[in-house]
């Protein structure tokens, strides 16, 4: 299954990378392609902000395409590399879910295990673009916010991986609103990033076989 990591451009420059962008159709701007995911695709909106004025001490904000499920990473001065980047998120984002389930309540902890079981039979193959949906742009900057605020109420530098959760956790647990279809639809993101991973877990294939599985549609 492909892990799609979508970079914006300010990640793009930290990282000091060439990635490739999505191919465009004609008429429409290069680099701001709509991200979904789906039963073959798991897609991730990646953006690096500063915790303060030029500061050293950076946060990765992490969003998922159709949940709008936000995790933080906290990073140093080291600049590291976008295969080495890859890899971390590849973990990271089951993490921060695991984290979120069991503060939200909605499954008990052997279900969570099971669940991470499961996911253990997927091989996530990480993909980076360089590309910004516009459409998620919004969640960023909320997220954003609550990371740059809490810091500076905090008097902090850098979020630890702990208070990082919380917030992630939080945000999670809040009514998301986005327009489809130029139709408005309401949900909170744990709960649908949990209906995402239970079906891709019960119709991916641990093999990668992609060739018999219906893909996922939002409700």
């Amino acid at each position: 299954m492909q892990l799609q990591l979508s970079a914006t451009n300010a990640l793009n420059k930290w990282l000091k990378a060439d990635l490739p962008r999505l191919p465009t159709e004609e008429g429409t701007q290069a680099g701001v392609n709509k991200l979904s995911s789906n039963a073959a695709t798991m897609s991730w909106q990646v953006h690096l902000i500063e915790n303060r004025y030029r500061s050293v001490e950076k946060t990765l904000i992490v969003c998922e395409a159709n949940s709008r499920f936000t995790y933080f990473i906290p990073l140093n001065r080291q600049f590291p590399t976008s295969d080495e980047l890859a890899e971390r998120l590849k973990k990271e984002w089951q993490f921060a879910f695991v984290e979120a389930l069991e503060v939200s309540g909605l499954t008990s902890r052997f279900e969570i295990a099971t669940l991470l079981s499961k996911l253990n039979d997927i091989e996530f193959t990480p993909q980076w673009i360089k590309n910004t949906d516009l459409s998620i742009n919004g969640h960023i900057a909320d997220a954003a916010q609550w990371v740059t605020q809490t810091l500076e109420d905090r008097d902090l530098d850098r979020l630890s991986q702990p208070l990082a959760f919380e917030i992630s956790s939080y945000i999670n647990a809040q009514t998301k609103s986005i327009t489809v279809n130029n139709k408005k639809q309401r949900f909170i993101p744990i709960e649908r990033l949990l209906e995402y991973v239970q079906h891709i877990t019960e119709v991916t294939p641990p093999s990668g076989d992609m060739s018999n599985v219906v893909p996922f549609r939002r409700k």
